[in-house]
């Protein structure tokens, strides 16, 4: 089971209007829960402290959604956005070189034929959705998407060819119908923020499988 690709943008409508600073909305989320949560990102090369940017691993993400359940009423009705700018979603040049070295052999027909080019890498997704309505936020755009919590991340979306998987970014952003939480991750950052209820930022607090701190809604936290 994947998610599925929405072209009715109007779930988002609650915190797309929300009044809080720019750097607040997009690090953290909108404004009004009672806490928040810095979820740090996986290291890169463990013991450097360099930490992935803009995406949380597999399993901090499968963790971070066991914890997010226990904390909803609508854990199969949530929302999935992902930012539209990723490269590998769009498929064609920047693509083919993720296929360049794969899939069978060529053996050429004749020493001086012409080799034929590989065909463009088609993008992530049908066209209707690729050409549908994207959620606007915070001067980015994203494809918005509906599921289960326990899909987050299955975007559905298709190969590269020869084989090979297209294995997308983590949500950008995600939350439940409920609006009990809400999650940002955003592009640039190596840590994904959280806002909820107090008793859920104490849970991430206490979970073992992630590296979890506390945040304040307030701009000077950030800089």
């Amino acid at each position: 089971m994947t998610l599925r690709p929405l072209s009715d943008l109007s779930a988002a409508d609650w915190f797309v209007a929300d009044e809080a600073p720019l750097i607040l909305r997009s690090s953290l989320g909108p404004s009004g829960f009672e806490a928040y949560a810095r979820v740090l990102h996986q290291e890169i090369s463990p013991g450097h402290g360099d930490r992935a940017e803009g995406h949380l691993d597999d399993s901090s993400l499968r963790t971070l959604g066991e914890v997010l359940t226990r904390h909803t009423t609508t854990a199969g009705a949530c929302h999935f956005a992902l930012w539209e700018g990723y490269g590998d979603i769009h498929g064609g040049d920047p693509a083919r070189f993720l296929t360049a070295f794969t899939g069978p052999p060529r053996w050429p027909g004749r020493i001086f034929t012409k080799e034929k080019p590989p065909p463009p890498v088609p993008p992530a997704f049908p066209e209707h959705v690729m050409n549908g309505p994207l959620l606007r936020v915070n001067d980015q755009d994203y494809f918005l998407f509906a599921g289960p919590l326990g899909e987050a991340g299955r975007w559905g979306a298709a190969s590269y060819g020869h084989g090979i998987p297209r294995d997308l970014n983590s949500p950008n952003l995600m939350w439940p119908a409920d609006q009990a939480w809400f999650v940002t991750t955003s592009i640039e950052s190596t840590w994904t923020g959280v806002g909820g209820s107090t008793e859920l930022v104490e849970a991430l607090l206490h979970e073992p499988g992630l590296e979890v701190v506390r945040a304040r809604y307030d701009e000077r936290s950030l800089r």
